[in-house]
């Protein structure tokens, strides 16, 4: 009798230095622009910051990439295991649920008591239902709209995450390993075309496109890719095509960087197309670079203060924006204060919003989400 499989052979401290990477970019893009604090001011300080943090949204697509890599290489583990299904699905859900629904559940709550808080969720009841069941992303539930925004407005990822997990263990499943292949390959290959068609027909210059499950499968594919090459060839994925999956990620950035550039801060159609080609991309070739353990790269994503990112991202990415929205709203209360503020205090002010949600997110974790990840050992697979 061969011993039971186990979900991940050994953790590897370079993924954690990724998704610190991943939230940091995330944190320094909304912290600009979904608050808007450095887009009042037509200083030169304030456009280069701008310029330079905007962008940094396709953070998103790291995150997608390494959860294509993680999840497909412990599909294909566990694979012929006792429980395949049950065990994958409680550790997500253990692992995901407790403070997606306590936050929820907590504003739905709050909304009942604050305008300011009721105007800044979902109008409809149908809409708000369709993120208790990870659907908010369909545009069906979006009555018109165009753009997911306000207090949940990040959370359409964690839908298209979650419709990922519930597809693909059935697909590594059912497939053999080259049929999983091939759908990572053809679906990275169709993802750009459908969003130029869907921009077109539908979404224009709004950044809900880029919100819908279908945009964002190339990074999903992508990860997903390398680990079926890594599971199979028992070795990292080739360095040739890590270069040119940077080079052609870099390529696209640059093209629209040149000639596009008003894109970087109002993202409209050729960033939401082209460029989240190029974001997942270059995320693959980062995921892909790092399992070659290079020493220079080993030492940047094994930095302590970013593996630390990386341990609490969930938390950070689940709770940021309840504090740097409320914030934003309070500053332009007071009579426009915030436009009066020197760059140099707004910098102090995102630094320290910053650090009040990792402060939440390590309470969060330790005092809370810990209960729950403990009990993950009750479903290992065997």
């Amino acid at each position: 009798m061969t011993s039971p499989p186990r979900e991940d052979t050994k953790h590897k401290p370079e993924l954690d230095g990724i998704r610190g990477l991943a939230i940091l970019g995330v944190l320094c893009s909304h912290g600009v622009g979904v608050t808007g604090i450095f887009l009042v001011s037509h200083s030169i300080a304030d456009k280069i910051l701008a310029y330079l943090m905007v962008p940094l949204w396709g953070g998103v697509d790291l995150f997608f990439v390494l959860s294509g890599f993680l999840i497909t290489g412990i599909l294909l583990r566990t694979k012929k295991s006792e429980h395949y299904f049950s065990s994958f699905y409680a550790r997500r859900a253990l692992r995901i649920f407790p403070i997606y629904y306590l936050t929820l559940i907590l504003c739905v709550t709050v909304a009942h008591f604050s305008l300011g808080i009721a105007s800044a969720l979902p109008q409809w009841t149908s809409w708000k239902f369709a993120y208790f069941i990870y659907l908010q992303n369909w545009p069906v539930f979006w009555h018109g709209e165009k753009i997911m925004g306000g207090l949940w407005g990040a959370y359409w990822s964690l839908a298209i995450e979650e419709q990922f997990y519930f597809v693909w263990p059935l697909v590594v499943f059912l497939l053999p390993e080259k049929a999983v292949t091939r759908i990572c390959y053809v679906g990275v290959i169709c993802a750009l075309p459908l969003r130029i068609l869907i921009c077109y027909c539908y979404f224009g210059d709004s950044f809900g496109l880029a919100q819908i499950t279908s945009s964002r499968v190339d990074g999903l594919f992508l990860g997903a890719a390398c680990a079926l090459y890594m599971f199979s060839n028992k070795k990292p994925v080739p360095m040739a095509w890590i270069r040119g999956a940077a080079i052609a990620g870099a390529g696209i950035m640059g093209y629209i960087v040149l000639f596009h550039r008003g894109e970087l801060i109002g993202t409209a159609k050729w960033m939401t197309t082209l460029g989240i080609t190029g974001f997942a991309l270059l995320s693959a070739a980062i995921v892909a670079a790092s399992q070659h353990h290079f020493p220079a790269l080993d030492r940047i994503l094994t930095m302590s203060w970013l593996r630390v990112l990386g341990k609490y991202s969930y938390g950070i990415y689940v709770y940021h924006l309840l504090i740097f929205l409320p914030s934003s709203w309070y500053l332009r209360s007071e009579a426009g204060s915030w436009i009066h503020l020197s760059f140099p205090e707004r910098i102090l002010l995102m630094l320290a919003e910053m650090i009040m949600v990792v402060a939440i997110a390590v309470v969060s974790y330790d005092l809370f989400e810990v209960r729950f990840l403990q009990l993950k050992r009750r479903f290992t697979p065997a």
